[in-house]
């Protein structure tokens, strides 16, 4: 499938635009996502907008009444009632197949005894909530020479308000001696992000992810090359951190 004809209708603005020659960096591309939650979901609503081969969904969750206050667009009411138990891999197939003809969707988790299936994949982003399962897959991934790009929001109570950091972590076979300081390998019993809606940090940090592979692929100029990116909300700082030396 090439990205000629992987959408189901066409892209005018790229042809307007005279960029075509951008989107072809994409079209030979095998893209999973692994989780489909907040995060996850807007990472999957902006790459389906791409001329990218395959986009393979990963998550064996059920799709629940909280996840519709943290993802893209606004599901019905009725469609909660009616579609009682469908998977979020099934849910957003159903919206973004519409669009997007490379979309596979896997009802089941990434673990240790599975990952192996994602070996030749060109670009794999992580968006979990389990620090111990993150932290394995990355292992795994750096093993097969898998670049992934991960995910990750902290948030915590500050006073009267909320206050927090939204991560970007890539591990590639050109860098990953950073990893086991950004991405640790146990839970945190501070982070308040599971207990509230803030799909506005889920969409930034799934933006931040999405931005960094674009440059990953060349289609953004990238002079720092940054492995991991941190944006605190408090001082709205971005900091590039952790470069190839």
């Amino acid at each position: 499938m090439s990205a000629t004809n992987v959408f189901k209708y066409p892209d005018t603005n790229s042809s307007r635009a005279g960029i075509e020659f951008l989107n072809r960096k994409f079209e030979n591309q095998k893209i999973a996502i692994i989780g489909l939650g907040g995060t996850g979901s807007y990472i999957l609503d902006q790459v389906a907008k791409t001329p990218v081969k395959e986009i393979h969904i990963f998550d064996a969750d059920v799709f629940q009444l909280h996840n519709a206050f943290r993802s893209p667009g606004a599901v019905s009411s009725e469609k909660l009632e009616t579609e009682i138990g469908i998977t979020k891999v099934d849910y957003y197939y159903g919206i973004y197949s519409n669009m997007h003809a490379g979309i596979k969707a896997h009802t089941k988790y990434v673990t240790l005894k599975n990952v192996n299936e994602l070996k030749d994949f060109s670009y794999v982003f992580i968006s979990l909530d389990k620090n111990e399962v993150r932290y394995n897959l990355t292992k795994a991934f750096l093993k097969m020479g898998v670049t992934f790009i991960d995910v990750g929001i902290g948030v915590n109570k500050a006073d009267d308000c909320l206050n927090g950091a939204v991560r970007v972590t890539v591990g590639s076979s050109e860098k990953s001696d950073h990893l086991d300081s950004r991405i640790g390998a146990f839970e945190s019993d501070e982070n308040e992000y599971n207990n509230i809606q803030i799909a506005e940090l889920n969409c930034l940090n799934a933006m931040f992810a999405v931005v960094k592979w674009k440059k990953l692929s060349g289609f953004y100029q990238d002079i720092k090359h940054e492995h991991n990116s941190l944006f605190l909300i408090n001082t709205n700082k971005l900091l590039n951190e952790d470069n190839p030396a």
